[in-house]
């Protein structure tokens, strides 16, 4: 596959994401960026900081999954990264490479201009790849049927 315009290739989990740039083929990737979330990690639990207390009511229950908030800030972080580059022109073209769950939080916070640069969208766990592991993984999957 030939890249003809600067791409920035974005792969991502519940807890990492890489930002890639290449420009010439996939094999040329370079990382750009890498963002760590450990608290995507943490069970909920460890999220909150006590246990559920009384109110006059009755027992406080909890109306949101701590873990759920903390991906969807994750999402949301990555989201503005995105928009952040795309305002400086550091891309022209996007592929993002995320398991179904993350994508669809990705989706959810980019907005329109991002979503226009995406040339393709791959629903999968790529983030134990290696870049060269990677290389070959949209290689394959960005071939011309």
């Amino acid at each position: 596959m030939k890249f003809d315009q600067h791409t920035w290739i974005i792969t991502a989990d519940t807890t990492s994401c890489r930002i890639y740039a290449s420009k010439a083929k996939p094999h040329d990737l370079t990382l750009v960026k890498e963002m760590v979330h450990p608290q995507g990690k943490l069970k909920d639990i460890d999220l909150t900081s006590s246990k559920a207390g009384r109110t006059e009511q009755g027992t406080y229950t909890q109306q949101s999954d701590p873990k759920e908030i903390e991906i969807d800030s994750f999402a949301r972080t990555i989201a503005d990264e995105l928009d952040d580059g795309r305002n400086i022109h550091a891309y022209e073209k996007l592929i993002v490479v995320a398991p179904p769950h993350m994508n669809g939080l990705l989706f959810h916070h980019t907005n329109k201009h991002v979503n226009n640069l995406v040339s393709h969208n791959i629903k999968s766990d790529v983030m134990h790849f290696s870049k060269q592991e990677l290389s070959d993984f949209l290689d394959k999957h960005l071939r011309p049927q």
